[in-house]
Formats: C-alpha cells, structure tokens, sequence
C-alpha cells in the first residue's frame, strides 16, 4: 500500500485516477475547490445514506450543494469535471477523500495561512 495521503486509507481504482489528475496530495487543486469537493461529498455520503444509494450521484451533490444556493455561485467548471472523474464512487472512497482534503484543508497544502 503506497503512503500517499489520499490513498492511505482506501486504495481503489477511482482514487488512483484521481490522484494521477490532480496529485498524490491533490496539490493541483487549491484551497476553494478542496473546500467546495469536501461539500459536495459530504452532501453525497448523507444523500446516499437516506435514499437509495445507486440513486444518486456525485454530479447530483454538486447540483444540491449548498454553495450553489446560500453563496449564489454556479459549480466550477473544475468541480464538474472531478465529479465527472469520481462517476460511481462508493460512500467508502467518498470518505477516503473527505479525510484527506480535512488533513490538507487543516494541517497540509491548503490551509490557510493566518499571521
């Protein structure tokens, strides 16, 4: 198992690719789009939890997350297209990744830097 801080926890097939997109460390992406995918798969892992699993999609969490309704905004084209990627992710890969981006959003290459 490679020690790479998003597949640490949960190597399949559809991190791997993810991670070849945008980085062992998801370190192409910055700090608004990992704090946008953390929503959106946060929204995606309850959704899934309360309805029938294979009946929602991750493209549909980005359309439902709450960014889209309380900031106005429309999805990032960059979002679509790792929703797109992340097309039939289990609710177990979708946490593999939500805990990477807390790390990254906390402790690593997206936090943010206060003086």
């Amino acid at each position: 198992m490679t020690t790479d801080l998003v597949t640490y926890y949960g190597q399949t097939d559809l991190i791997n690719r993810l991670v070849e997109n945008y980085g062992a460390y998801l370190e192409k992406l910055n700090r608004e789009t990992k704090l946008l995918l953390r929503t959106v798969l946060t929204n995606y892992v309850l959704m899934r939890e309360r309805h029938e699993p294979s009946s929602y999609t991750l493209i549909e969490a980005s359309r439902d997350a709450l960014f889209v309704t309380f900031l106005g905004m429309d999805t990032p084209q960059l979002l679509v297209d790792i929703c797109s990627q992340l097309n039939g992710l289990t609710t177990h890969e979708a946490e593999t990744i939500l805990e990477a981006l807390q790390h990254q959003i906390r402790w690593g290459n997206a936090r943010q830097v206060v003086n």
